[in-house]
C-alpha cells in the first residue's frame, strides 16, 4: 500500500513538473513574440515616417546627402516636432521632438501613440531652434539597432571616419551640420547634462550630444556621441549660388 502511495506521489510530482515546464515555456514564448511584435511596430512606425515625409534629392539636384523633409505635414499632426536628425550611411533618420519634460516622449512616438522605442527628442531645457551652445538629444538604445541602438559603433575610429557628420534639419529649411568628435560614457550628473543658463550660452562654440543608455543599462551612466557645430547648410548653399 505504501509503495502504491509513493508511486502515486511521484506521478503527481512528475505531472506538476511537466506542467511548470510547459507554463515557463509558454511564458517565454509569449515574451519572445511580444518583443518581435514590438520591434516590428517600431520599424513600421519610423519606416513609414521616412517614406511619407522625406525625399532624398536626385544626384543632379542635391548639394549634399540630406533628405528633404515635409515639415508642414509632420507638424500638422504634432507641433512638438522641431526637426529631423540624419546621419548619412546609417539607420539614423528620425523626427526630433521637444516635450514638456524629458519623460513625455520616452515611450511615445511622434504620432503621440505608445511605443516602447519612444521618440528622438531634445532635453526640454534646450532651445527648440537648436541655437543653444549645448544641445542634448536623447534616444533609446534598442537591441534591434533602431533609434540610437548603433551609436556605440562610433567608438571605432574607422566608423567615425566613415560617418563624420550628423545633420539636424529644421522646419525653416536650414540644415545644421555637426562633426562627430568622440564617443564615451558620461555620468548622468556630469558636465554633458549640466546645460548652461541663457546668460552663459555661447553660440560661437556650439556642441551637440547624442545620448542613449549604455549596453548594461546603467542607472548612472549614458553613452554619448559628442559633435561640434560645423556649418549651416542653408548658409553654404546660398554662398554657392
Amino acid at each position: 500500500m505504501k509503495e502504491k502511495q509513493k508511486h502515486s506521489n511521484r506521478q503527481i510530482l512528475r505531472i506538476i513538473g511537466i506542467a511548470v515546464c510547459i507554463a515557463v515555456f509558454l511564458f517565454a514564448l509569449f515574451n519572445i513574440i511580444s518583443i518581435i511584435q514590438n520591434y516590428r511596430e517600431i520599424d513600421r512606425t519610423y519606416n513609414e515616417a521616412v517614406r511619407d515625409y522625406t525625399r532624398i534629392p536626385s544626384q543632379e539636384e542635391r548639394l549634399n546627402a540630406v533628405p528633404d523633409v515635409d515639415f508642414e505635414e509632420l507638424t500638422a499632426q504634432n507641433d512638438d516636432i522641431i526637426g529631423w536628425i540624419f546621419i548619412e550611411g546609417t539607420d539614423v533618420s528620425y523626427p526630433v521632438l521637444c516635450g514638456r519634460d524629458n519623460q513625455q516622449y520616452l515611450f511615445q512616438s511622434y504620432e503621440k501613440k505608445y511605443l516602447t522605442a519612444g521618440s528622438i527628442y531634445i532635453d526640454y531645457r534646450c532651445s527648440r531652434d537648436f541655437t543653444d551652445s549645448r544641445m542634448v538629444v536623447y534616444g533609446h538604445n534598442m537591441h534591434n539597432g533602431s533609434m540610437f541602438g548603433k551609436l556605440d559603433k562610433f567608438t571605432k575610429e574607422s566608423y567615425m571616419k566613415e560617418h563624420p557628420y550628423v545633420y539636424i534639419l529644421l522646419p525653416d529649411g536650414e540644415a545644421l551640420k555637426y562633426e562627430v568628435k568622440k564617443a564615451y560614457k558620461a555620468h548622468i550628473e556630469g558636465e554633458v547634462y549640466k546645460l548652461p543658463s541663457a546668460e552663459a550660452k555661447n553660440p560661437d562654440d556650439r556642441k551637440l550630444y547624442l545620448s542613449t543608455c549604455t549596453e548594461d543599462s546603467s542607472d548612472t551612466q549614458r553613452f554619448v556621441v559628442e559633435c561640434d557645430f560645423a556649418e549651416s547648410e542653408a548658409e553654404s548653399r546660398s554662398e554657392k549660388q
